[in-house]
Order: C-alpha cells, then sequence, then structure tokens
C-alpha cells in the first residue's frame, strides 16, 4: 500500500465528492505541482506561424508535409521554433497527435510516420532543444525569456510543456483538425512534459506518457529495486525543474504530492501510460500504481478512470478500457511502433465508444 498526500481531499481538508469540488481541486493541485516541482507556468503570449515549405509527395504520396515556423510573440523580441507538419490526403478534419522528440528529423527511429498516416492520423512533430536546451543554460533560446529568479521558477519541463501548447494555438488557427481529438504523446523525460503539458491544457484530449518514469507516471512513494529516486533525478537533472525541488525532495515523504496528482490534472480526459518490462528504472510497477491511485479524480467527474487489474501487468498486457489506460509492453526503455499502436487503439477506442472527452479550454 502506497501512503501519498490524499488526492481526494482539499487543501482545506474537505473530502472532494462532486465534479464541482474537483473541478476546485484541479486548480489546487497545479498549483502545488508549479510551487514545488516544475515551476509555475508561464502565461500565454501572442502566436504567430507560417509554412516554410510543402512536399505533395510524403508517405507514399499520401499526406503533405508542412515544414513550418511558430512565433512567439513577446513585448520586445520575438522567439522563433520550428516544427513538422504531416496531414493525410483526403477531406474533413483529422485527428491530430503531437510528439515532442529528442532529434530534428521526422524520420526518426522513435516516429513511425507512415504508420501514423496510414491511420488516419495527422502528426506534428516539435525537437525539443528547438525550445530550449536540456541542460542548465537559462540564457538558451526560451529560457532567456523566463529568469530563473525564485524558488518556483519554470524548469526546462515547463518550458518544453508551455512550447507545446504555443504550438497548439497555431495548430488550431488551420481548422483542419478534430479539435475532439488532440493527441500529445512524449518518451522520457518527454513523457514527463507530454503529461505536464495535458495537465496545464485542456485542450489536449489525449495524451500518452511513454516510459516516464521519475517525476513522470510512476509514484515516488513506491520505489522498486533499480527505479530512480526523485533524490537522484534532482541531482542529475536539477534543470528540469523549479529551484524548490531540489531542497524537498531528499525525503520523498515530505513532498506534498505523488505523481497520481499528476494524473488526475488531466482529468476528466484521457491519459495512456506506457511502460515496458525491461525498464526498471522508469518503474512500471510504480506506473500502474499511479494509475489505480489517480482513478477517484475522475470517478469524482462521473466517468470511468482506471478499469485495469490491481496485481502488476505481466508484458504485453494491459487495459484501453478506462479513461487511464495502461499498457506494459516487452523490451527495453524506447519509443516504438507499440508504443505507437497502443496510443492509437487507445484514441480509437474512446472516439469509437462516443466517450465525449470534457474539455474547459485552457
Amino acid at each position: 500500500m502506497v501512503f501519498a498526500p490524499d488526492l481526494m481531499r482539499d487543501n482545506s481538508g474537505n473530502i472532494v465528492v462532486s465534479d464541482n469540488d474537483m473541478y476546485r481541486r484541479r486548480k489546487e493541485i497545479l498549483e502545488i505541482l508549479q510551487k514545488n516541482a516544475y515551476g509555475f507556468m508561464p502565461s500565454k503570449v501572442p502566436v504567430e506561424g507560417r509554412i516554410i515549405s510543402k512536399d505533395p509527395k510524403t508517405c507514399s504520396g499520401n499526406a503533405v508535409l508542412y515544414n513550418t515556423e511558430i512565433s512567439c510573440i513577446f513585448n520586445s523580441s520575438v522567439f522563433h521554433f520550428p516544427m513538422s507538419l504531416v496531414v493525410p490526403n483526403g477531406s474533413g478534419r483529422k485527428p491530430l497527435i503531437i510528439v515532442i522528440n529528442f532529434r530534428p528529423c521526422l524520420y526518426d527511429m522513435y516516429i513511425p510516420v507512415e504508420e501514423i498516416i496510414d491511420n488516419g492520423f495527422a502528426l506534428a512533430q516539435i525537437y525539443y532543444n528547438d525550445i530550449t536546451s536540456d541542460d542548465g543554460n537559462f540564457e538558451d533560446r526560451l529560457a532567456a525569456f523566463f529568469p530563473r529568479n525564485n524558488d518556483s521558477a519554470p524548469g526546462k519541463i515547463t518550458m518544453w510543456a508551455w512550447g507545446v501548447s504555443r504550438a497548439l494555438d497555431y495548430l488550431l488557427t488551420l481548422g483542419w483538425f478534430k479539435e475532439e481529438t488532440i493527441g500529445l504523446i512524449g518518451h522520457s523525460r518527454l513523457g514527463k512534459t507530454a503529461l505536464w503539458c495535458a495537465a496545464n491544457d485542456q485542450r489536449i484530449t489525449h495524451v500518452c506518457s511513454n516510459d516516464s518514469g521519475c517525476m513522470g507516471a510512476a509514484y515516488a512513494r513506491s520505489l522498486h529495486d533499480g527505479g530512480e529516486s526523485t533524490s537522484v533525478i534532482a541531482s542529475a537533472f536539477p534543470f528540469w525543474f523549479c529551484p524548490r525541488f531540489s531542497e524537498i525532495c531528499r525525503g520523498v515523504n515530505a513532498l506534498p504530492f505523488d505523481q497520481h496528482f499528476l494524473l488526475a490534472a488531466i482529468a476528466p480526459r484521457c491519459v495512456l501510460v506506457n511502460s515496458a518490462s525491461g525498464d526498471a528504472w522508469a518503474d512500471p510497477a510504480s506506473e500502474q500504481n499511479s494509475c489505480v491511485g489517480a482513478d477517484p479524480a475522475w470517478r469524482a467527474y462521473g466517468v470511468k478512470g482506471y478499469a485495469g487489474q490491481l496485481n502488476t501487468y505481466n508484458e504485453n498486457e494491459g487495459n484501453f478500457s478506462g479513461r487511464i489506460g495502461y499498457f506494459k509492453r516487452s523490451g527495453i526503455h524506447f519509443l516504438g511502433r507499440k508504443d505507437w499502436q497502443s496510443f492509437m487503439r487507445f484514441i480509437n477506442n474512446h472516439i469509437n465508444s462516443n466517450d465525449e472527452i470534457i474539455a474547459e479550454g485552457e
């Protein structure tokens, strides 16, 4: 049993029982996570986008590739970053998946582009280092606009997440995509980013964290042998988080949250947690435990959250029927075809079941 902070008891000590209660509790959860872990999410700024070039012969001629540029307009300066966008041929709005990736190349070992397109999805790809570098340089690119001048200043995870939301600002102006089917996927540290982005941006209706582990989907308080701890991640990657996190994470039981809070902030929308049986560092059992722990948030909204088993799943098993999906594939720390297939299956399962996804705006 995991003795974690009570998700369903608000800051005044009241028990959360209804959708209105959970709506208010979500705001408290976001503030707890911003203050103590990821840093406060910066405000929106005006965004413009432009298509730089396009290739109508992408994916065997079944899609169009648009190379685009996103411009974030600050008071005295403009920050630009590129985004690749692939849209299947044919009329009508398409379901969209955004991937925040480790490399700039669209045709990457982590992205089976043609298979995604063949399944009817449009795909937007953002290279995370184009937003800001994955290091302690807080003068690099977007980081230069958000000074690290207080204990809850945004870390790099928050900056990557903020950049994804600004890309979505532009994508939704195009009128090409089904706003009820906006997916986001990330792997490892970018799985943490995907969850945090979806927690803050309710326009994202379906999110997948792949092997996100510590400070992603995995319960910190149910650490298993070989799993990464909060003290280790704070020592190795302090720049991912706000400065306060490094001060308070040493005693995990003193943290005023655990990762079921992060998942719960996404309710009542859809979240899929993908694990890998050979990825002890990301702690698959703790990722599954967090799904179980987050379930009451969805129940408060009157929808099915986690519908899987309580016992640890074997490899290549999981459950997609609730709005909290879980799947554990065979293999190691990687974002591969099985992970993409499970996410597309998860999305389609809820589309085909006419499971209306509630989104209240960012």
